[in-house]
């Protein structure tokens, strides 16, 4: 064996941290390498340590070593995590160039200091370590290329997915646009019958007080209907930004219970919250409020006795709200068109209900809940949450939604 590649061998595996650390270093100052900029030391290096070590091997070998199967599979592994990680094939490639640099620095420079007239031996190394570097180099990238022709031919085949959903959900859209037209035609055929009573009436004081009632109510419900419309063309459209704070979100969902205590207590509820004084997170406070605000508002209304319950708490890397009643339940035969589209839970928006096989009094139906829904669902894809319905005949309705703790994304915009 020869002593001195033996002996380079040693410095190399001492000084592993070292070479990663410069490599991790030239990749993060290369502005064509976008892909490494985000990555932790332990991301960055994952498996190439093992494959170093191979190196090692291969340097103080007496022959020339054939070709390693371990080399082969630990660069494959690092193929396979620069792709997880969103590199490019490009990227990839200047990634081992990198390594290749930093690696030809480190041999140079120990033959110079211990070895400066060893030329045969420093050839040598030379030599194998570019070996090894064209072999690591090539199963990469052929890892690479491979998984990057499975995710074409799966993307070809979510293309033909996305597209019968699309279908599905333009049917679907159409059947909440109807159903928005048919509310508020029924809140104008409320107005329009109240006026023909006042123009009939004979003894218009003694129902005049009954009648506007039925008048605010049915101005109240086409107004609501199209507020709530505009809101949904303005998510639609995305005219709608969000801009995140730190906030404590305790105080949003405090305040928002505070303001909804005589809407309880009008119909004999008890609204009642639980959580945290303080849960500091980063998120965007309005839009938050709005879905709250949106799920809180349709329990208060349709639940009939009982108690309607918002609860927050917190975890490591999520934060959770909960709003639950007392109601009939949300019922998939009875409810709007898009509770049903969103009985199929996706990586934004789940949502679960579980249905009885028993039929109830269409006075408890949630009509009119498509719209509403829908504006939960682009503001929780908005703020990348997910939201789940466990809705039971009889026994009340729990919304559960789950918010990032924190986000890295530069185009959202911080106090």
């Amino acid at each position: 064996m020869d002593h001195i590649l033996s002996e380079l061998s040693r410095y190399l595996n001492s000084e592993q941290k070292t070479i990663i650390k410069r490599w991790m270093k030239a990749c993060k100052e290369d502005a064509a390498l976008g892909a490494a900029a985000k990555l932790t030391y332990t991301e960055f290096c994952n498996n190439i340590p093992a494959a170093m070590d191979e190196l090692c091997r291969i340097l103080k070998c007496e022959n020339k070593p054939a070709s390693s199967g371990r080399v082969k599979c630990e660069v494959a592994k690092h193929g396979h995590h620069r792709w997880k990680q969103g590199f490019s094939l490009k990227e990839l490639i200047r990634d081992w160039g990198h390594l290749n640099q930093v690696l030809i620095t480190t041999i140079e420079t120990f033959f110079q200091v211990h070895y400066p007239h060893a030329t045969a031996d420093r050839i040598k190394a030379l030599e194998r370590m570019a070996d090894f570097m064209i072999e690591a180099t090539s199963h990469s990238v052929r890892r690479f290329d491979g998984l990057r022709q499975a995710e074409a031919a799966a993307l070809t085949q979510d293309l033909e997915l996305a597209r019968a959903q699309f279908e599905r959900l333009t049917e679907a859209r159409g059947k909440l646009l109807r159903e928005a037209t048919h509310d508020i035609r029924g809140g104008l055929s409320a107005i329009e019958g109240a006026s023909a009573i006042l123009n009939i009436t004979k003894k218009p004081n003694e129902s005049f007080t009954h009648i506007l009632d039925i008048l605010n109510a049915g101005v109240n419900s086409v107004k609501d209907m199209l507020d709530s419309l505009l809101e949904l063309s303005r998510l639609e459209s995305g005219a709608d930004e969000v801009e995140l704070l730190s906030v404590n979100i305790a105080d949003v969902l405090q305040q928002l219970a505070a303001e909804y205590q005589a809407v309880a207590l009008k119909k004999d509820l008890r609204l009642s919250t639980e959580g945290p004084a303080e849960m500091w997170v980063r998120t965007d406070p309005e839009k938050v409020r709005r879905i709250a605000q949106n799920i809180l508002t349709n329990a208060l209304k349709h639940t009939s006795s009982g108690e309607v319950h918002l609860s927050w708490e917190l975890e490591t890397q999520r934060w959770i709200m909960h709003v639950s009643d007392t109601g009939p339940g949300m019922q998939a035969v009875l409810g709007s068109p898009v509770a049903q589209e969103l009985n199929h839970p996706d990586s934004a928006f789940g949502v679960r209900l579980n249905r009885s096989s028993s039929t109830i009094s269409s006075d408890y139906s949630y009509t009119g809940e498509g719209i509403g829904l829908t504006i939960v669902k682009r503001l929780c894809d908005l703020l990348d949450a997910s939201i789940s319905l466990d809705s039971e005949l009889g026994q009340g309705t729990r919304f559960v939604v789950e918010f990032p703790r924190n986000y890295y994304k530069t185009n959202q915009v911080d106090e």
